[in-house]
């Protein structure tokens, strides 16, 4: 990425310090601070998490004191300085499903658009007029109810509507939750795994979403084989939690504090091809609005 791409990174947070051991104990102290309110074994992961990513940096700043680099310092092979690995995903997502399974739910209401805003980095041309690599704010507005994205119109391209329903009857058995999610995004020549993984997170990324139902697909992607969690921070510099599939590069995020789908990140880079991030998405009573 040139300069100037990485220019407009640092534009869009003004105030965020370029990432480093300040940023981490930044994020550390968030996690810590969030463990703090949580009661019983569901906190366990993220004092680990804390602990290893303290240990690991400071296995880091001796490593490199001794040997003059960052080789054999702990850090994860390939991965940005700021990625530490938590071990299985397991545990983060149903403590991700407690956190929010009590959130308010929405109402949307039928004549509603879904405005999103998000930062994007890809390293070619998406259509006419847009640059090749380098991040990009996007803004898009979708109708909450369009009848052309409804009762199979367009494949598996849900309206939000549809999507936000499911969502609310969606059942407790985490079997039965990937058995409709299987069904909602058909798949083929994919693993079971896979296809589980890659329906789950297509749905947890949805907006407007009932809570309980975001809290039965976390329940359901922690008894996906395989999956593993990563404490790292997205493109803007915010804490996040890296959700990866066994052999990708790709993370599925959470906001660390929030645990509701932030983007998606890679432990190659923050900012690398295909990252994106979540930077606001709203209902609105028009096309255009923002609020």
């Amino acid at each position: 990425m040139g300069t100037d791409e990485m220019s407009l990174v640092r534009e869009l947070r003004a105030d965020a310090p370029a990432p480093g051991r300040a940023d981490l104990a930044g994020g550390r102290q968030r996690l810590t601070e969030a463990a703090g309110h949580r009661r019983g074994p569901r906190a366990d992961w993220r004092l680990a998490a804390v602990a290893s990513a303290a240990a690991i940096t400071m296995a880091a700043v001796i490593g490199t004191q001794l040997t003059g680099g960052g080789q054999g310092t702990g850090v994860q092979q390939g991965a940005p300085a700021s990625a530490f690995r938590i071990g299985a995903a397991a545990p983060v997502l149903r403590d991700a499903a407690a956190e929010v399974a009590d959130d308010q739910a929405p109402a949307p209401r039928t004549d509603q658009w879904v405005y999103t805003k998000d930062l994007e980095i890809r390293a070619q041309e998406d259509g006419p007029g847009e640059e090749a690599g380098g991040p990009r704010e996007t803004e898009h507005w979708y109708r909450y109810a369009d009848p052309e994205s409804e009762n199979g119109k367009s494949g598996d391209d849900h309206s939000a509507r549809e999507r936000f329903q499911l969502l609310a009857g969606l059942p407790s058995d985490p079997a039965q939750v990937k058995k409709r999610a299987r069904a909602f995004y058909p798949g083929d020549g994919e693993t079971a795994a896979r296809h589980e993984y890659r329906a789950l997170t297509m749905l947890a990324m949805s907006y407007p979403a009932d809570p309980k139902g975001i809290a039965a697909v976390y329940r359901a992607m922690a008894t996906v084989p395989g999956l593993t969690a990563v404490q790292t921070q997205d493109a803007l510099n915010r804490p996040v939690i890296g959700v990866q599939y066994p052999g990708d590069r790709d993370l599925f995020l959470l906001d660390a504090q929030t645990m509701r789908f932030a983007g998606w990140g890679s432990l190659d880079s923050p900012t690398a091809d295909g990252v994106s991030a979540v930077l606001k998405t709203a209902l609105v009573d028009r096309k255009g609005a923002r609020s």
